[in-house]
Protein backbone atom coordinates (compact mmCIF):
# COMPACT_ATOMS: atom_id res chain seq x y z
CA UNK A 1 0.00 0.00 0.00
CA UNK A 2 2.97 2.19 1.03
CA UNK A 3 4.26 1.47 -2.47
CA UNK A 4 1.39 2.40 -4.18
CA UNK A 5 1.05 6.27 -2.66
CA UNK A 6 4.60 6.81 -3.07
CA UNK A 7 4.36 5.62 -7.01
CA UNK A 8 1.17 7.69 -7.22
CA UNK A 9 2.43 10.84 -5.26
CA UNK A 10 5.46 10.68 -7.98
CA UNK A 11 3.40 10.74 -10.55
CA UNK A 12 1.06 13.96 -9.74
CA UNK A 13 4.71 15.49 -9.00
CA UNK A 14 5.90 14.93 -12.08
CA UNK A 15 2.93 15.75 -14.16
CA UNK A 16 2.26 19.06 -12.08
CA UNK A 17 6.31 19.65 -12.81
CA UNK A 18 5.65 19.07 -16.63
CA UNK A 19 2.97 21.36 -17.25
CA UNK A 20 4.81 24.35 -15.37
CA UNK A 21 7.86 23.28 -17.94
CA UNK A 22 5.85 23.91 -20.60
CA UNK A 23 4.26 26.91 -19.82
CA UNK A 24 7.38 28.88 -18.97
CA UNK A 25 8.97 27.56 -21.93
CA UNK A 26 5.85 29.17 -23.93
CA UNK A 27 5.92 32.46 -21.84
CA UNK A 28 9.84 32.09 -22.19
CA UNK A 29 9.85 34.84 -25.27
CA UNK A 30 8.10 37.41 -23.51
CA UNK A 31 10.64 37.26 -20.58
CA UNK A 32 13.79 37.67 -23.14
CA UNK A 33 13.38 40.78 -24.03
CA UNK A 34 12.26 44.34 -22.75
CA UNK A 35 9.61 45.75 -25.49
CA UNK A 36 8.70 49.30 -27.03
CA UNK A 37 4.39 49.98 -27.76
CA UNK A 38 4.18 51.08 -31.34
CA UNK A 39 0.55 50.52 -31.91
CA UNK A 40 -2.84 50.50 -29.49
CA UNK A 41 -6.47 49.57 -30.94
CA UNK A 42 -4.97 50.40 -34.52
CA UNK A 43 -3.47 54.21 -33.13
CA UNK A 44 0.17 54.25 -33.91
CA UNK A 45 2.16 55.25 -30.94
CA UNK A 46 4.76 58.24 -32.30
CA UNK A 47 8.23 57.76 -31.59
CA UNK A 48 8.95 60.30 -29.69
CA UNK A 49 6.90 58.72 -26.60
CA UNK A 50 9.16 56.71 -24.85
CA UNK A 51 7.53 53.70 -23.69
CA UNK A 52 9.42 50.38 -21.90
CA UNK A 53 7.95 47.14 -20.73
CA UNK A 54 8.82 44.01 -19.44
CA UNK A 55 7.22 41.01 -18.74
CA UNK A 56 8.48 39.11 -15.32
CA UNK A 57 6.74 35.55 -13.96
CA UNK A 58 4.12 37.11 -12.17
CA UNK A 59 4.27 41.08 -13.46
CA UNK A 60 4.18 43.36 -16.41
CA UNK A 61 5.87 46.33 -15.47
CA UNK A 62 7.01 49.58 -17.30
CA UNK A 63 6.17 53.19 -19.07
CA UNK A 64 3.60 54.40 -20.41
CA UNK A 65 5.20 57.56 -22.06
CA UNK A 66 3.29 59.63 -18.71
CA UNK A 67 2.58 57.05 -16.22
CA UNK A 68 4.69 54.18 -14.62
CA UNK A 69 2.75 50.99 -15.39
CA UNK A 70 2.77 47.26 -13.02
CA UNK A 71 0.44 44.98 -13.77
CA UNK A 72 -0.62 40.83 -12.92
CA UNK A 73 0.24 38.96 -15.28
CA UNK A 74 -0.64 35.06 -15.57
CA UNK A 75 0.07 32.92 -18.67
CA UNK A 76 -1.65 30.45 -19.32
CA UNK A 77 -1.75 27.44 -22.02
CA UNK A 78 -1.81 28.12 -25.55
CA UNK A 79 -0.43 31.41 -25.02
CA UNK A 80 -3.73 32.68 -23.21
CA UNK A 81 -3.01 35.54 -20.58
CA UNK A 82 -4.64 37.44 -18.30
CA UNK A 83 -3.51 41.21 -17.22
CA UNK A 84 -4.98 43.06 -14.59
CA UNK A 85 -3.16 46.85 -14.22
CA UNK A 86 -2.53 48.07 -11.25
CA UNK A 87 -3.30 51.90 -11.03
CA UNK A 88 -0.74 53.63 -12.99
CA UNK A 89 0.86 56.63 -11.21
CA UNK A 90 -0.90 59.71 -11.76
CA UNK A 91 0.94 62.23 -13.58
CA UNK A 92 -0.64 64.79 -15.83
CA UNK A 93 0.51 63.33 -19.42
CA UNK A 94 2.53 66.42 -21.27
CA UNK A 95 -0.50 66.31 -24.15
CA UNK A 96 -4.22 65.28 -24.90
CA UNK A 97 -2.82 62.96 -27.63
CA UNK A 98 -0.56 60.69 -24.98
CA UNK A 99 -2.99 60.89 -21.96
CA UNK A 100 -5.51 59.10 -25.10
CA UNK A 101 -3.37 56.56 -25.61
CA UNK A 102 -2.43 55.88 -22.47
CA UNK A 103 -6.59 55.24 -21.56
CA UNK A 104 -6.57 53.08 -24.47
CA UNK A 105 -3.48 50.92 -23.13
CA UNK A 106 -4.82 50.51 -20.28
CA UNK A 107 -8.04 49.84 -21.16
CA UNK A 108 -6.69 47.00 -24.49
CA UNK A 109 -4.46 45.55 -21.29
CA UNK A 110 -7.65 44.87 -19.10
CA UNK A 111 -8.97 42.95 -22.32
CA UNK A 112 -6.13 40.84 -22.96
CA UNK A 113 -6.63 37.19 -23.46
CA UNK A 114 -3.78 35.83 -25.89
CA UNK A 115 -0.59 36.74 -27.47
CA UNK A 116 1.50 36.06 -29.82
CA UNK A 117 5.34 37.42 -30.79
CA UNK A 118 6.49 37.00 -34.82
CA UNK A 119 9.67 38.36 -36.18
CA UNK A 120 10.65 40.63 -32.97
CA UNK A 121 7.14 41.86 -32.44
CA UNK A 122 4.54 40.86 -29.77
CA UNK A 123 0.66 41.30 -30.31
CA UNK A 124 -1.40 41.10 -27.12
CA UNK A 125 -4.74 40.20 -28.41
CA UNK A 126 -8.51 39.31 -27.65
CA UNK A 127 -9.64 36.76 -29.78
CA UNK A 128 -8.51 37.04 -32.96
CA UNK A 129 -8.25 40.90 -32.84
CA UNK A 130 -5.11 42.65 -31.99
CA UNK A 131 -5.44 45.11 -29.17
CA UNK A 132 -1.46 46.25 -29.05
CA UNK A 133 1.44 45.47 -30.79
CA UNK A 134 5.26 46.00 -29.01
CA UNK A 135 8.48 45.62 -30.92
CA UNK A 136 11.65 44.31 -28.97
CA UNK A 137 13.87 46.95 -27.93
Amino acid sequence: MFLTTMLASVIVLDSCYSKNKILLGQTEALFRNKWRLTEVQGQPVPESMYTSFEFTQNNLTGSTGCNSLSARFMAGSHQSVTILPDTPTNKTCENANAADLEAKFLDALSKTTNWSINEGELRLKEGDITLIKMRSL
